[in-house]
């Protein structure tokens, strides 16, 4: 469900025209106006700069959705604004990232205005100054908000919170919106490169563009990782508070030898040896050493508590039996937990930084 308001025909209808103000301006300036229309640098301005706006408005558009339901309600700019306060640190980090390229851009957008463009006047100022400074804040806008999704991951999965809706994240909604939201973000990354790869074929290209495609997937992995293992460290530590309270109802019942339960029901009832090979000590395949260890407890638990409610040991109530399996789902759900998401992401990422190797030479200078 994305949220209620969000504004996307407005955003693509102002940065395509706010595109073509810029590239009409241009065209007005030019000394040789036919020379600016052939301009394979300047052309591609007319979609690489509503490209870079649009990718800039989906990476607010992912990092909201992923919000939504708490207390993101609009796409506003007030609401942007606040947001970006809110995470102030990725904010520094993006713009840390992006300023030298900024800069070194505008050195050599300078130099080239002097060498190859002097017959273009003051139109090349046009792209050289506004349209490239607002391409590099969108890129920066994208890089935040990916960054963003780090915070709102250890904001959101609080231990009380993880408590309260493990069946939620492991059995009824085992898909998490953040790492939905990185997925999502590795699309983001794909679109971005892929119109980078058109653009370094289209024009030549520079080597801040193959750094910033590099840069980009790196954060978007990085963003992701930070989550994925934040989730499934606190999914883990959920399920160890969990087989720590059947631990310790265990641990009295092992303590106290003239318990009424250890003293009367296990002599006279004789303990099924089946029941407790085939509940207690079931060891099911793919699980790790201490997922078994974990499981054991639990079903021991259930079956002392099985005992102490029916008052017999030949079979499981079904209350137990049911808290038992939904208990072996938690473990199988966690060892799965954000594999699909991990491999859309490793997918998303990897096809356009193989292909910027294979266009920068890279690979063939391997041989």
């Amino acid at each position: 469900m994305l949220p209620t308001k969000n504004h996307f025909s407005k955003i693509l209808i102002i940065s395509v025209i706010l595109s073509g103000l810029f590239w009409l301006l241009g065209f007005y300036l030019a000394i040789d106006q036919v020379l600016f229309t052939r301009n394979h640098s300047f052309l591609y301005q007319l979609f690489w700069f509503p490209f870079h706006i649009l990718l800039a408005y989906f990476s607010i558009l992912v990092y909201k959705k992923a919000a939504f339901g708490t207390h993101y309600k609009d796409i506003s700019i007030k609401s942007i604004a606040k947001d970006l306060n809110k995470n102030y640190r990725a904010v520094i980090v993006s713009l840390f990232l992006v300023t030298p390229f900024m800069i070194e851009d505008l050195v050599e957008g300078y130099s080239m205005i002097q060498d190859q463009f002097a017959t273009m006047g003051n139109s090349t100022w046009v792209m050289v100054g506004p349209i490239w400074i607002i391409e590099w804040l969108m890129l920066a806008v994208i890089w935040s908000r990916v960054l963003a999704t780090i915070r709102l991951t250890v904001k959101t999965y609080t231990p009380k919170y993880v408590d309260e809706h493990l069946d939620n994240l492991l059995i009824l909604e085992p898909h998490s919106p953040l790492l939905q939201a990185g997925v999502e973000n590795a699309l983001i990354n794909l679109l971005y490169a892929a119109s980078t790869i058109v653009y370094i074929e289209f024009t030549g290209g520079e080597s801040s563009d193959y750094q910033t495609v590099v840069i980009s997937a790196a954060l978007v992995l990085i963003s992701f990782l930070a989550s994925f293992f934040f989730l499934r460290m606190q999914v883990n530590d959920a399920l160890e508070r969990l087989v720590a309270k059947h631990a310790k109802f265990l641990d009295s019942i092992y303590k106290e030898p003239q318990h009424p339960l250890t003293k009367e029901s296990f002599k006279e009832m004789k303990m099924n040896s089946l029941l407790i090979d085939g509940f207690v000590l079931f060891k099911p395949a793919k699980f790790s050493n201490r997922a078994i260890e974990r499981m054991s407890i639990i079903r021991a638990s259930l079956l002392i508590q099985s005992i102490q409610e029916n008052g017999y040991a030949e079979q499981i109530s079904v209350p137990m039996g049911i808290e038992a399996m939904k208990y072996g789902q938690f473990e199988q759900k966690l060892a799965s937990l954000g594999i699909v998401e991990l491999q859309g992401v490793i997918l998303r990422l990897g096809s356009p930084i193989l292909m910027l190797l294979a266009k920068s030479g890279i690979l063939s200078s391997l041989h």
